[in-house]
């Protein structure tokens, strides 16, 4: 009988811990959401074009595959005779990152594992993967969510630095992991980043926007608030 109330004890006080670190976790992402980085961002009415799209729960960014000031042509840099040959009439450059495992799994169709999601959730290490598609036009339909902000030569320079040391390169190119994606126009790209629970998909998101210099929230695992940030800056500038 002792030994039976121990392991009730026990299970009761891992459940009410569990729980208290999910509380606590989303007390600080609530926090985090509030918290602004760049909130002295200065916004242009003239530069390269950022589309900042997202859903609430996933968030992504769309520049110009070639913008108008020169800087960068992405499909020289990814220099792929196979996506160039394909993708060579595009305008835009849709940049992601996700959990390697996770999205794998999505694109070839599998289960997503109990396993897979609570390395996520516990694991500080998961490997993870750039999804990087080839548009001509905001897919409004899968996040609905659209915000659009105006960079700087300078801004724009530090944001491609950003996106570039994400990627696992060989010979200077990008390694890429599967030419197969979701939809036939995006591919994956090993990363040299650490997926988990404090740095995800939407973390990554307000740190690249970071380092361009556009508001954003200091702690954001989840799409609501990089896009609260961003819609408050909106906001400010209409009273104003």
């Amino acid at each position: 009988m002792k030994f039976l109330r121990a392991i009730v004890s026990i299970v009761r006080f891992t459940l009410q811990l569990f729980f208290d670190v999910v509380i606590l976790f989303f007390l600080f992402a609530l926090m985090g959401a509030f918290w602004g980085r760049n909130t002295d961002e200065v916004l242009h009415e003239e530069g390269v074009p950022l589309f900042i799209h997202g859903d609430g729960f996933h968030t992504e960014l769309y520049l110009p595959v070639n913008d108008s000031l020169g800087i960068i042509n992405w499909m020289d840099w990814f220099d792929d005779a196979t996506i160039k040959a394909k993708h060579q009439n595009q305008t835009l450059i849709n940049f992601a990152w996700a959990e390697y495992d996770w999205t794998l799994a999505g694109v070839e169709q599998k289960p997503k594992g109990i396993k897979t999601t609570l390395e996520i959730f516990f694991w500080p290490k998961n490997k993870s993967v750039m999804h990087v598609q080839w548009m001509n036009e905001l897919w409004t339909l899968k996040h609905p969510v659209t915000l659009k902000r105006f960079l700087s030569a300078e801004q724009y320079r530090k944001l491609i630095v950003f996106i570039k040391n994400g990627f696992e390169l060989e010979d200077g190119k990008p390694i890429i992991r599967s030419y197969k994606g979701y939809y036939g126009w995006d591919y994956l790209y090993l990363s040299n980043r650490n997926y988990n629970s404090f740095n995800t998909c939407n973390q990554w998101t307000s740190d690249a926007l970071n380092a361009g210099g556009v508001r954003n929230a200091t702690f954001s695992p989840f799409g609501w608030g990089v896009l609260y940030q961003l819609k408050k800056e909106q906001e400010i500038v209409k009273k104003q």
